[in-house]
């Protein structure tokens, strides 16, 4: 009995600590962030084991015409749902720019205010499913880019 004890706990203790072991690399630019009329086009190097990616990028918007940024907007993309024709684990992300934009007012019937301006993209890889362990894997480096 004591035996049985002895390997659960042993179990246990591996699975806690072994799913920081099989995080996923951070994946790295294979080149800046390019923006075209209607889309600003994401692309990173594969990362092994990944399955999806998700694209964080955050807007300063000067709200009160300062020329100060008084806010951060924080947006999130996955390759889970793309709309630019891709497969979710290919390691590049089209977005229309028409989803840089946000709320300001929290009114459905009114429009959200589109962002322009500096931009900042980081992006992670993904390796979903059950027993894969927890999702926090590293971020690669912040890459800048400017929104029309």
């Amino acid at each position: 009995m004591k035996k049985a004890i002895l390997v659960g706990f042993i179990a246990g203790i591996v699975v806690m600590f072994g799913s920081t072991a099989m995080a996923l690399d951070p994946p790295t630019w294979s080149e800046d962030p390019v923006v075209t009329r209607d889309y600003v086009c994401f692309n990173w190097d594969d990362v092994v084991r990944a399955v999806k990616y998700s694209v964080d990028v955050e807007v300063p918007v000067d709200t009160d015409g300062d020329d100060e940024p008084d806010m951060i907007v924080e947006l999130s993309f996955g390759t889970s749902d793309r709309t630019d024709g891709g497969l979710m684990g290919d390691s590049d992300l089209c977005v229309p720019l028409a989803d840089f934009a946000y709320d300001d007012d929290d009114d459905p019937l009114t429009p959200d205010v589109q962002l322009s301006g500096d931009a900042s993209a980081k992006v992670k890889a993904l390796a979903p499913g059950k027993g894969k362990g927890r999702q926090n894997n590293p971020f690669s480096l912040w890459r800048d880019f400017v929104l029309p």
